[in-house]
């Protein structure tokens, strides 16, 4: 097969025998100018498994197409090599040959290629020549004269000066974060402009030409990464124009992209889950240790920013967002952020501070709405009939609905973090348990002895507490006797009984159950403790 390819470096060809091989699939994959344009290498997997490498610097062209073979014989020699080159670049002998059905071909992430495939091989290259094949220059018009022009023999991977200014504008157009990993994904639009002098040229002499559009890989650009990023790498360039050249030289690359950064500003103490909010940074700097960039950050306002304005709209979600944006220069980076070798990256850094705060409405409803519930239900209870079972099978309730909401909340909340909502529905369910277990104790024959005490019988017979906690008058002895003593009348005449029955009856029931007053005073106290430590925790969670 003979191959043409035009491409900035990583021109990829892929050879199989099944249709849409997997990560397994024993293939032939040659990378031609891999690692930008460095080296070429034959691989068994894809992906992996190098069975031939070697160096071949500048082995591709942007803005040429070179020629290339490959041969494979039955008996298992392939051989990849330079078009009219007597000994190939890679040979390697497979004692296993595969046969090949399918063939593709592919470029890195960033990077155009164009391939061309089997065309007829012109004579005079020493080689075999096609009788009735010659090599014809194509027509160009005047833009692609004017790009072959700026493109000749220019290395795309080295900077056009040994300082560049490079106006960098970002907008972050979503974020989201993932609090179990402490993980900020952030999507955002990047605009970056720069000045390339020797690719200026006068638009009068190329039919009044104004700009020019190039791929990525033909000229230089800045790239950048993100510092703080959970992997290595560019940024990944997604949705992206071409590079657009003005006649003075200007160009202007725009592309989104998604960047996922660690976020370790965790507040101490308790948090305030689901209203939580986090500070986190983004740290940009350019990939290339070796270039000097000085970045210029481009004012949102600024036209350059708004021409992108309809594909590059803000997506609301559940978080809030505020960025600020911050250039820092190497000396200041050096200073904040002290390595062994401080000297190797002069270039400034652009530092994205994202404040990011959660939208609590749907929160509040599910979370705040069963609590408020259970808590007015709690108080409530100490105002029902005491000493019954049907107090206690309330409490017991109260308890069940909790621990199944706490069962389940665990793959809401963050287990690295303790918020104060959890201490709420804990408290509340702590307070459950102790009403609880104080409703039976008073229901045991035990608590008649304590009943009887001479300081539990004078705190029940104070008149302000009993008013305070809304607790009907205590009976005196007087009382019992319908306001007469037995010295005072020797002969007591008999009363005649006008009261009504149920009167004296409830009458005697509250003189005789001090049992029952007991627990009711007890009830009037926890409510009281209660409403107040209620209070006082809901306070301050918000």
């Amino acid at each position: 097969m003979h191959i043409g390819i035009q491409a900035g470096s990583n021109g990829h060809i892929l050879l199989s025998p099944i249709y849409k091989p997997g990560y397994k699939d024993p293939v032939y994959e040659i990378v031609v100018g891999g690692g930008g344009n460095q080296f070429t290498e034959l691989r068994r997997n894809l992906k992996r498994n190098a069975r031939s490498s070697v160096k071949t610097p500048r082995i591709l062209s942007s803005f040429e197409v070179r020629g290339f073979y490959i041969k494979i014989t039955q008996d298992g020699i392939i051989e990849f090599g330079k078009e009219g080159s007597a000994l190939p670049l890679l040979s390697y002998i497979d004692v296993d040959p595969l046969e090949i059905k399918y063939f593709s071909f592919a470029a890195w992430t960033g990077v155009e290629a164009k391939f061309l495939y089997d065309c007829p091989i012109p004579s005079g290259n020493g080689t075999e020549p096609s009788p009735d094949s010659k090599e014809i220059e194509p027509p160009l018009s005047i833009s692609d004269e004017l790009k072959r022009s700026r493109l000749l023999y220019r290395l795309p991977w080295i900077p056009p000066k040994p300082q560049m200014d490079v106006r960098l504008g970002i907008k972050v157009t979503n974020v989201k974060y993932d609090a179990f990993k402490s993980k900020l994904v952030t999507a955002m639009s990047v605009v970056i402009s720069w000045t390339d002098e020797s690719m200026a040229w006068f638009p009068g002499k190329f039919n009044n030409t104004l700009s020019l559009k190039f791929r990525q890989g033909q000229i230089w650009r800045p790239k950048f990464h993100v510092f703080n990023s959970d992997n290595e790498g560019i940024f990944d360039a997604r949705n992206s124009d071409l590079i657009s050249m003005s006649y003075n030289g200007e160009a202007t690359f725009h592309f989104q992209t998604k960047v996922y950064t660690w976020c370790v500003d965790s507040p101490p103490g308790l948090s305030k889950w689901p209203h939580d909010e986090y500070m986190c940074s983004i740290v940009i700097q350019p990939w290339e240790a070796h270039e000097k960039i000085f970045i210029d950050p481009i004012d949102p306002k600024d036209a350059k920013m708004h021409i992108f304005s309809d594909i590059d709209e803000v997506i609301n979600n559940e978080w809030e967002m505020t960025t600020k944006q911050i250039v820092i220069g190497p000396t200041i980076w050096n200073k904040v952020y002290i390595t062994d070798d401080n000297e190797t990256h002069q270039s400034d850094r652009m530092i994205i501070n994202v404040q990011v705060k959660r939208r609590a409405e749907a929160y509040n409803i599910v979370f705040y709405t069963p609590l408020v519930v259970l808590m007015w239900f709690v108080l409530m209870s100490f105002w029902s009939e005491p000493l019954t079972m049907n107090r206690i099978w309330f409490l017991t309730s109260c308890t069940i609905v909790i621990c199944m909401g706490l069962c389940y909340i665990d793959y809401l909340i963050p287990s690295h973090t303790t918020p104060s909502i959890l201490v709420l529905y804990t408290t509340v369910l702590a307070g459950v348990l102790l009403a609880i277990l104080i409703q039976v104790c008073l229901m045991t024959p035990e608590m008649e002895s304590i009943r009887t005490t001479e300081t539990v019988q004078k705190v029940m017979n104070v008149n302000i507490l009993r008013t305070i906690f809304c607790m009907p008058g205590y009976l005196t002895s007087s009382d019992r006797n319908g306001g007469y003593s037995l010295q005072e009348d020797e002969d007591p005449q008999p009363i005649p009984i006008t009261r009504d029955i149920e009167e004296m009856e409830s009458e005697s029931q509250r003189m005789l159950g001090d049992k029952k007053d007991l627990a009711e005073f007890v009830d009037r106290i926890l409510f009281v403790i209660y409403s107040i430590t209620f209070a006082a925790m809901l306070a301050a969670h918000f």
